[in-house]
């Protein structure tokens, strides 16, 4: 009997608890609903200060963009993607973050996109990014990057010979940029020809595994053996060739 009525009490404390843990699920659904429908977009808290940093480029232009796109957010919902739509126009931009300061503070930082070139586009030095974005509207000496030779696809973007080129170049070593001087597409030496200065002609064929590529570059180039070769071929980075 003493067993008998043990083991009913066990069975009572088992359904006691799956009861109580019942109500603590269904109140902690009730809190997450009161939150996503009343709290997280409240006006308790929403944004009204907005911070924006690393924008050099079109700086008013994307600041007053970001600052309009958050005017109905709150520091508890914030929708980076209406964000990021937001200067989607801007080729700049090539990403952003944000955090907050609770309560009512929203910090974005942007991430711009480096020019690594410089295209002729309708006639006029324009700095291109590594992606193949044409960085319009901002500050730069075309002197101090490499020229490419490019056509705008119909994205406005570089077409596929120029953002091959454009590939290459951004992936350089940061020691040689300075020394790159211009690059080239020639189907004959295999694509992508990169003019180096105080270096062979580098062919490095299409724009892929452009970092591996660079990195068997300037294997060879360091090779104390290599002489004085016409160029030097990297298109198969694990297979080099250098000729006359």
């Amino acid at each position: 009997m003493a067993r008998r009525v043990g083991a009913v009490m066990k069975v009572s404390r088992r359904q006691v608890l799956r009861r109580r843990l019942a109500g603590a699920g269904a109140v902690a659904v009730i809190l997450l609903a009161v939150y996503l429908v009343f709290l997280r977009n409240s006006s308790l808290f929403a944004v009204d200060q907005v911070e924006v940093s690393g924008v050099t480029a079109n700086q008013e232009r994307i600041t007053a963009a970001l600052v309009r796109a958050s005017e109905d957010m709150t520091t508890l919902h914030v929708r980076e993607d209406d964000l990021r739509k937001a200067v989607g126009s801007f080729p700049t931009v090539a990403a952003l973050s944000t955090s907050t300061d609770f309560p009512h503070g929203l910090k974005i930082e942007v991430k711009e996109r480096p020019p690594v070139a410089v295209a002729k586009i309708d006639g006029e030095p324009t700095p291109v990014s590594a992606d193949g974005f044409v960085l319009t509207g901002i500050d730069f000496d075309p002197k101090e990057l490499p020229s490419l030779d490019a056509d705008l696809s119909e994205d406005g973007r570089l077409g596929g010979e120029g953002a091959s080129q454009a590939a290459i170049l951004g992936a350089a070593p940061e020691e040689l940029r300075p020394r790159l001087r211009s690059a080239t597409w020639d189907l004959d030496r295999g694509g992508v020809v990169v003019d180096l200065d105080g270096a062979p002609e580098l062919r490095f064929g299409e724009g892929d595994r452009a970092a591996d590529k660079w990195e068997a570059a300037v294997t060879v180039l360091a090779d104390p053996d290599l002489g004085s070769p016409g160029y030097v071929d990297v298109s198969v980075p694990g297979r080099p060739v250098s000729g006359s």
